[in-house]
């Protein structure tokens, strides 16, 4: 019953990341107004508004305009969700420690899926979810350490993040910025802050590999061009979890191919 609330408010809360998304691009508060058709600037009526659901119902189109609604609406929605419900049975809490740190991590998910998204869409990781997220992430790494009961764990992350955060620095002072962004530098900081040092290793091999394969491949079907920029944010959040979920697994995996 549990999994089933988590997987519904997991919908309810990827449906307000669209809006944060969009609303954020447009400059417009998340806080006012109705939702609206991107197109005709329709205000959408409540049972436009079920995640997935009213997507699935309208077609995938504008009740008043009929002009397509975008396929990240129920992406996202679902993606919220089952990353939420895999969060809940990966940590399974069982004392209050244990539930601070899953709405922790419920928390971190969402907010580096919106921005996923809006890197994904225009090539920035704004401070709107980056700022918040390394906040959430320096709760994660403080309560890791105090259910270790070890200050040790809680300095290691510390200086996992400054370590990693700061080659990611150098790369962007380096480059002036063109290779990647400054919200790259934040990521690369709370991935240091949540991460063992196993499942950061992992991430990493995981985001950039992943990165070269999708490039390549835009390249090779002529959507992109060898000196077009692509966004890296997007590889580095989906190797935060790949290394999170799948660390150990994907490492003793990766080495038995030599041993």
């Amino acid at each position: 019953m549990l999994a089933v609330m988590v997987f519904v408010y997991g919908l309810l809360v990827g449906s307000f990341l669209n809006a944060w998304v969009w609303r954020l691009h447009t400059r417009r508060k998340v806080s006012k107004g109705r939702s609206m058709c991107p197109h005709c600037k329709t205000p959408l009526r409540w049972y436009e508004l079920i995640p997935v659901f009213s997507w699935l119902v309208l077609r995938g189109k504008c009740r008043t305009c009929h002009k397509p609604i975008s396929w990240q609406y129920p992406t996202v929605e679902l993606a919220n969700a089952a990353v939420w419900v895999s969060l809940f049975f990966y940590l399974n809490p069982a004392n209050t420690l244990e539930w601070v740190s899953l709405l922790a991590w419920l928390a971190l998910a969402s907010l580096l899926l919106a921005a996923l998204v809006y890197d994904a869409k225009w090539m920035l990781l704004p401070d709107a979810f980056m700022v918040p997220a390394v906040v959430v992430a320096l709760v994660i790494a403080v309560v890791s350490a105090v259910g270790m009961g070890s200050l040790s764990e809680l300095i290691a992350r510390l200086v996992a993040a400054i370590l990693f955060g700061g080659i990611f620095f150098l790369i962007w002072f380096i480059s002036k910025g063109s290779w990647i962004g400054d919200g790259d530098i934040w990521l690369a900081a709370i991935m240091g802050l949540v991460l063992t040092g196993v499942q950061l290793v992992v991430a990493v091999f995981v985001a950039f590999n992943l990165g070269a394969i999708i490039g390549l491949a835009l390249i090779a079907i002529h959507k992109k061009t060898r000196k077009s920029m692509i966004a890296f944010g997007p590889f580095l959040i989906i190797g935060l979890f790949a290394g999170f979920f799948f660390g150990e697994a994907l490492l003793n995996w990766y080495l038995g191919i030599f041993v």
